[in-house]
């Protein structure tokens, strides 16, 4: 009985990582390079919010990066890369001493991540550009995802050649 048990957990459960570490892209946000919303809208991705360094009544968000698409250009030391800028935003403590825990993740479709940020002092709102080598992206359509304890939110990023 133990045995049949086990192989039936070892059958379902290998079933359930398969289905789980495929994602399926929705569709992609336009923006331009100052992060405004052009073209088509996927209204299945993003969680935004008003930008604002001074806010002090921010929440959990992240915007669409920009561009998005993204083309690689020649970034310098960074060589020829895509440049992601994206916004993200946490509750904000004004005593600054309770942080969340950031965690932001570029993925293909298959999980495998070009990119990763940790930030665990965040308090709330954050701009960043990241620089992605154009060799490591194989695929055309990734998906930003954000986490942090109980939060989640994504988006899907477009990378032209």
């Amino acid at each position: 009985m133990t045995k049949l048990l086990f192989i039936l957990l070892l059958l379902f459960g290998c079933e359930e990582t398969l289905t789980e570490s495929h994602i399926e892209f929705s569709g992609i946000t336009e923006t331009d390079n100052d992060g405004t919303l052009i073209g088509n809208i996927d209204s299945d991705d993003w969680c935004e919010f008003q930008f604002d360094m001074d806010a002090t009544d921010s929440d959990f968000g992240l915007n669409p990066v920009y561009p998005n698409p993204l083309t690689p250009q020649d970034w310098g030391p960074f060589d020829d890369s895509y440049r992601i800028c994206y916004q993200y935003s946490s509750p904000f403590d004004s005593t600054w001493s309770n942080f969340s825990d950031i965690v932001i993740n570029i993925i293909s479709s298959d999980n495998d991540t070009i990119y990763s940020l940790n930030d665990e002092y965040a308090n709330g709102q954050r701009a960043i550009c990241a620089y992605i080598a154009d060799s490591v992206v194989v695929d055309l359509v990734y998906r930003m995802h954000m986490s942090s304890d109980d939060y989640n939110c994504h988006g899907d990023i477009l990378f032209e050649e």
